[in-house]
This record gives structure tokens, C-alpha cells and sequence, in this order.
């Protein structure tokens, strides 16, 4: 077999060259390829691994905290909450302001008519007539909180809702019922009361105390609205402040007492029905005015 022809020096540095450069990739990545003095030898030398980069310089405490910080404080704050608009759930309607009275008024019908039935099935034709006419009469009174709201409560303005929640409260038996149905879910919710039960206790005792004990079926409490002011036009709004003052009168000798003048400050709402609301059904303690106290 024939030798293969001598190489020149220069393919034999190359050669060199490649070996060595072989050498250094299977010496690992933490080799390097060095020269020896003067000579044209080189060596692989390993390097330490902890010699080829530098430390991380040490961070402050709590740098990392500090800068998510203000992050994760803006993310628990959350977006601003509006203020809460006080609802009205259930608008007034001829059903609601009705509805018990008539339930009242159908019991008391099929007594008396059995009451009768009875009476003249057993021959107590005069009994059976008494029955009939005290039970008439009964269902007249029953019949009194329908007689008395007839009217619809219209109430456009705001004025005009402050003067149907007093109106009501101005009769020979004030009626309750349409009171609590012109008032938000805030005006039904108070310290004195939280159920239409006590609503209605409160108001006997707050006439009580406002006429020292003399108002009574013969001497009703009325109640006038005077000076009432809105904070703005009510058209458009859905929410709305007002000032007026509620003058108390009540029959006497030779004419009406004024028995106080309560100026109030009184915020309303819209209801779904477009009508207006009031916020609070309460009434702070009078402040008399002399100037009224008997009118002819």
C-alpha cells in the first residue's frame, strides 16, 4: 500500500490547531486553552466555577416588599365605591294600601252573613235583623281607611310627597298604611322601628306625647306643611334635600291651638313608579311658636 505524500508545515499547524481545539471542547466549559511561556505549546487549565462571575451584590431588606408595595396596596384598595342611592322597592299601589283593609272587610261580611243565616234558619228573625244591622255598621267602620284615601297620592314633587305622608297622619285615625308606603327602604328602616307594627306604635305614641294625651277621635291632629324648600328643581333628579317646617294644630275652644312648629331637614328619593319618597318617616320634638296659639 502506498505511503500518502508528505504534508507541508503549514497543514501540519493546522492540524495542531484542530487537535488542540478538540482538546479544549472535551476538557468541558469550565477549560481554557492557554499558552505555555514562550513555546508554542498550550495547556488546558480549569478555572473555578465560583471564579468565572461575580457575586450578586446583597440587596437591601425588604426592597423586594417595598417595591410590590405600593402594587398590592392599590389592588386591595380596589376601585372607589360610589355612594349607596336609597332604594324603593315597593311603590305605593291600590292593592298594597288596600289590601289588608278589604281582607278585614271580606271576614267581617261572611260573619255577619252566616251570623244572619243562622239566626233565620232557626226561626230568630228578629235576631237574625239585629245581627244584620250592628254587622253593617261594622263593616261601614272598616270601610273608613278606603273612604279617607279615596284620592290617589300624586306625588310629582317632592312638596307634594312630604304633604301626602302628613296628610295621612291628619286624620280622625290616621292611616298608617299609606304613610309607610310613601317611604324608601331607608325610611322604613330607623331606631324606632323596623316593621310597619312598630311604625304604627310609634306614631300613636308620638301623637300622644306631641298633644300631652287630649287628640283623640273628636280632636284630631292635623298637620301643615309651611316654607318648604328644595335644595334644587326635582326635574331629572333622583334624589333631592329639602327644609320645611311642620306646624301642629289641634281643636280647642273657639278655634285651632298650634301646639308646636317643627322645622325638618329631609332628603327624598324617586321610586320606580316616578313618584317621590321620603328618606325617614320620623318627627323630631316640637319648638313652640306663640305667635299662632289660637286661631279663629
Amino acid at each position: 500500500m502506498a505511503e500518502p505524500p508528505p504534508r507541508s508545515e503549514h497543514e501540519l499547524e493546522i492540524a495542531a490547531a484542530d487537535w488542540l481545539l478538540g482538546g479544549a471542547a472535551a476538557g468541558g466549559p469550565d477549560s481554557r486553552l492557554v499558552a505555555d511561556g514562550d513555546s508554542a505549546e498550550f495547556k488546558l487549565v480549569d478555572i473555578p466555577p465560583e471564579a468565572e462571575s461575580p457575586a450578586p451584590a446583597p440587596r437591601a431588606p425588604g426592597a423586594g416588599h417595598a417595591a410590590a408595595r405600593p402594587e398590592r396596596t392599590r389592588r386591595e384598595s380596589g376601585p372607589a365605591q360610589a355612594p349607596r342611592t336609597p332604594r324603593v322597592e315597593q311603590a305605593w299601589s291600590r292593592g298594597a294600601e288596600w289590601g289588608p283593609t278589604l281582607a278585614r272587610i271580606a271576614l267581617a261580611l261572611a260573619v255577619v252573613l252566616g251570623l244572619v243565616y243562622f239566626a233565620f234558619s232557626a226561626g230568630q228573625y228578629g235576631l237574625g235583623v239585629l245581627a244584620f244591622l250592628l254587622g253593617g255598621l261594622a263593616v261601614l267602620a272598616l270601610c273608613y281607611p278606603i273612604f279617607i284615601t279615596l284620592e290617589r297620592p300624586v306625588r310629582v314633587t317632592p312638596e307634594q310627597a312630604a304633604r301626602d305622608f302628613f296628610n295621612a297622619l291628619s286624620h280622625r285615625v290616621p292611616h298608617y298604611r299609606r304613610m309607610w308606603l310613601l317611604l324608601s327602604e331607608d325610611g322604613r328602616s330607623s331606631p324606632r322601628y323596623a316593621t310597619f307594627g312598630e311604625f304604627a306604635r310609634y306614631w300613636d305614641a308620638r301623637r300622644r306625647e306631641l298633644s300631652g294625651g287630649r287628640a283623640g277621635f273628636f280632636r284630631p291632629l292635623a298637620f301643615h306643611l309651611d316654607e318648604f324648600r328644595a335644595a334644587d328643581k326635582s326635574a331629572g333628579k333622583t334624589e333631592i334635600d329639602a327644609k320645611f317646617k311642620v306646624r301642629i294644630r289641634m281643636p280647642g275652644q273657639g278655634g285651632h291651638e298650634t301646639l308646636g312648629l317643627i322645622p325638618l331637614s329631609r332628603s327624598f328619593v324617586r321610586g320606580p313608579d316616578k313618584m317621590w319618597y321620603l328618606n325617614d318617616g320620623t318627627l323630631e320634638s316640637p319648638r313652640h311658636d306663640h305667635r299662632d296659639d289660637v286661631e279663629g
